[in-house]
């Protein structure tokens, strides 16, 4: 039988219980700290490459457009346009090259150089004149230009050139038309200087000449009957029986107005006594107008614009100011108009001069320095002035952005 244990009678049995282990500390938390290290180095690098991206911008494509709508585009795209005019087939104004091309990615505030057509590109007029008829038509057309005869007495041999206009050395475009005088063979009669005599003995000494007079009463304050102007002008070699226009003082008072044909055998007259006096003419207003409309309208008026252009904010080539403003004046009488170069101006240019050109001439030379041209129309009373530029605004020597207007005043002979 199987003996049982027996415990004192103070024994008190107690059970031990195992608490569970807990698991080991982390030593992995830095794997975590790199991590975040990452995920922000990550973000800024991203923040830094894109904002960068904003400073970018894609060249538009603007061939074909005019100056100003390419100009526009540039802007808009944050980059400066910087325009350069030279000979080209396209339109007159149109861009026909641009660098960098388009689609090209630049930062922004870059330039873009743009090409502005000037027209046809000129060429230098051969000089022509003392050559006969025949050899200096075929120099000018062989040189790309046409030609025109006019016939005129000269001491110079028969068919041999005297004149020529443009003259030789002005560039012309292709096509202009070189007015050649040719000499008739005919011994001419060099016109005498009579300003200054009375109507009388300045009418008598051309008769003895074998010439005409034609006279035409003009305001002046020399004495009423004196010749003040004669047309052409002494020492030049005309036709026997050619007409000379005299431009007679009408003095004060009355005037005597007298339209005279003289020739050797006859004289016929006729004299009527009017009184004049100097019509003031309403100034039209011409301020928000484009350039090229405010001074047409003025021409037509009977004024004289002057030109001026300004810093401004408006458009380029609208008119921001004139004076006077409004009210009356006389004819001929200047106004002073004040043009937008536009929030934008290209770089400023200085104008040629080109008074007494022809109109074909004075246009090419404008275009070839980088400008647009207006012309307008002037009566004028002397026929060697006919076709030929009077005046020009703004005036040669101006500084004006490039692409500006020009306006050429044209003389139109009104007899």
């Amino acid at each position: 039988m199987a003996s049982r244990r027996e415990f004192p009678p103070d024994f008190t049995a107690t059970e031990e219980v195992a608490e569970p282990v807990g698991p080991p500390p982390e030593r992995n938390w830095w794997i975590w700290l790199v991590l975040l290290l990452l995920l922000v180095v990550g973000g800024l690098l991203a923040w830094y490459f894109l904002s960068r991206g904003s400073d970018k911008s894609t060249v538009p494509d603007v061939i074909g457009l005019p100056e100003q709508v390419a100009a526009q585009r540039i802007h808009q795209k944050g980059l400066i346009a910087i325009p350069n005019t030279a000979p080209s087939s396209r339109p007159l104004g149109v861009v026909f090259a641009q660098r960098p091309g388009a689609g090209v990615q630049v930062d922004k505030g870059q330039s873009v150089t743009i090409s502005i057509s000037g027209g046809p590109a000129g060429k230098a007029v051969p000089n022509v004149t003392g050559l006969p008829l025949q050899r200096a038509q075929q120099q000018l057309q062989s040189a790309g230009f046409q030609s025109r005869v006019k016939r005129v007495a000269s001491s110079q041999p028969k068919g041999v050139v005297t004149e020529q206009a443009p003259v030789a050395g002005v560039t012309a475009v292709k096509g202009t038309t070189v007015v050649l005088s040719v000499s008739n063979g005919r011994k001419p009669v060099i016109v005498p200087s009579v300003v200054g005599q009375t109507q009388g003995a300045a009418v008598t000494q051309l008769t003895k000449l074998g010439l005409k007079a034609q006279l035409q009463n003009v305001p002046s304050d020399k004495p009423a009957g004196q010749v003040v102007a004669q047309k052409p002008p002494a020492g030049k070699e005309v036709d026997k029986g050619s007409t000379v226009v005299l431009n007679v003082s009408r003095g004060t008072g009355g005037v005597s107005t007298t339209v005279q044909t003289t020739t050797a055998a006859t004289t016929t007259s006729t004299t009527v006594t009017t009184t004049t006096t100097a019509t003031a003419l309403r100034i039209p207003t011409v301020r928000g107008l484009a350039v090229t409309a405010g001074l047409r309208r003025l021409n037509t008026a009977g004024f004289r614009p002057v030109v001026r252009y300004v810093s401004s904010s408006q458009p380029a080539g609208r008119i921001v100011a004139q004076t006077p403003s409004a009210g009356t004046a006389r004819r001929g009488s200047r106004v002073r108009v004040n043009v937008s170069e536009g929030p934008n101006p290209a770089a400023a240019v200085t104008v040629p001069s080109v008074v007494g050109q022809d109109q074909a001439a004075a246009a090419s030379t404008l275009r070839q320095a980088g400008f647009k041209v207006l012309v307008l129309f002037r009566k004028t009373t002397d026929q060697t002035k006919d076709g030929t530029v009077l005046e020009q605004q703004p005036a040669a020597g101006a500084s004006i952005p490039r692409g500006s207007y020009v306006a050429i005043f044209v003389g139109r002979f009104s007899g």
